[in-house]
């Protein structure tokens, strides 16, 4: 696993969520216990979608709980897609976020001992009186302003807001614009990042405002570090095929002496008074349909079958499914590859703990469980990266 990946996970823990309904934060205040626990979730048919609830709160059985965010579209049908991955333009990169100081940008050289292993076409760049190293890459690109900003790293928010950690991210979100940049402004300043790179996105980004306080509950940023915290926004942008989006992150797993990596496609970065102070953005493909109108199993029967799973994996364990996210999925089977397939695939966030004092009304003790994902295919229910065997993340 490349160095410059570790650095980034370690320095990056923040967390932020919005959107969510007002079922979710009553339920947060334990006004009431269990949130559309009887909705039916049976559907297979993709119109039918937008009946599923984007909320579940209930304890399964004796084993497992659900607090779970769901995302999933409502297209006319799924398809697959043969998809080919855009390279970046170096020095466009390097313009848009060191403009004026182009000539302060200079390779990074590696020091002996580190691997860095990225394909031929990306970079790492070291710029003059910087310590933070900025990368341009098909797969993986990355921008910080400072090393010291308590929160600058964006994939930090984004792990967070795609279930790597519990509690959910709602809870350190607030509603309507922050006192020291507007909501608008900040979505402008990405937005202004986005046009000049070329990047296709969706138009409707997440945003989630962050207050000063809310920051420090959410990085959980030690300040006595001398790093410096500021109130701020995450903002998220999907990318979509035919109203889809593509899997927002990246995915790995092992196979004999190499470890593969799928890249989804988004655009992250953390917003303040300061200007844009984190960028981390995947890779962008070209399309193609391979194939039309492919089935998709239900929610519930893919609920029953991951609840099932942590039942017989962790049988000594209580279990949380946070997140459940239906998307386009990138299918790789060699390192670094340029070409992959895009298919339907349910992705599955959840977490263990050993204990037996577990309720409805203690689920943050999840917080400090074991992070496991499961990416089951939305076609046929097989189990594509095994969860509770490799985690996502090699």
């Amino acid at each position: 696993m490349r160095k410059f990946w570790i650095i980034c996970i370690v320095l990056t823990a923040c967390l932020t969520f919005t959107g969510c309904p007002n079922t979710k934060e009553q339920a947060q205040d334990f006004s009431y216990l269990e949130v559309n626990a009887d909705v039916d979730l049976s559907t297979t048919n993709p119109e039918e979608f937008s009946n599923y609830p984007n909320y579940i709160r209930k304890q399964y059985d004796d084993h497992t709980f659900w607090d779970v965010e769901i995302e999933v579209p409502s297209p006319q049908q799924f398809n697959t897609y043969y998809a080919t991955m855009n390279l970046p333009d170096h020095q466009l990169w390097i313009d848009t976020f060191y403009p004026g100081r182009q000539q302060d940008v200079t390779v990074r050289i590696p020091p002996e001992d580190e691997m860095v292993d990225l394909p031929d076409t990306d970079q790492q760049y070291v710029v003059k009186n910087d310590t933070m190293i900025f990368t341009v890459s098909r797969e993986n690109s990355s921008y910080y302003a400072s090393d010291q900003d308590g929160c600058t790293g964006a994939y930090g928010f984004l792990m967070q807001a795609n279930g790597v950690y519990y509690p959910p991210l709602s809870r350190y979100a607030s509603e309507g614009d922050l006192q020291s940049l507007s909501r608008q402004d900040a979505v402008e300043q990405v937005n202004n990042i986005i046009n000049q790179l070329g990047l296709t996105v969706d138009l409707n980004p997440k945003v989630y405002p962050l207050t000063y306080e809310n920051m420090v509950r959410a990085t959980k940023i030690d300040l006595s570090y001398g790093k410096k915290i500021e109130e701020g926004y995450f903002i998220q942008y999907p990318v979509s095929v035919d109203g889809v989006p593509i899997f927002s992150d990246f995915h790995c797993r092992s196979e004999m002496t190499d470890s593969i990596y799928g890249y989804g496609s988004t655009v992250a970065a953390v917003v303040t008074k300061d200007g844009v102070r984190g960028w981390q953005s995947f890779a962008f493909y070209d399309t193609r349909l391979k194939e039309e109108n492919v089935p998709v199993i239900s929610l519930q029967e893919l609920l029953d079958s991951v609840s099932q799973r942590l039942a017989k994996a962790f049988k000594n364990q209580k279990s949380l499914v946070n997140r459940v996210e239906l998307c386009y999925f990138p299918m790789v089977d060699t390192p670094h590859a340029t070409e992959v397939i895009l298919q339907p695939v349910w992705v599955v966030d959840t977490f263990t703990l050993t204990s037996d004092e577990i309720s409805l009304e203690s689920l943050d003790k999840f917080q400090s469980g074991q992070h496991v994902r499961y990416f089951v295919d939305a076609t046929t229910g097989a189990y594509l990266v095994i969860g509770d065997m490799i985690t996502h993340q090699c």
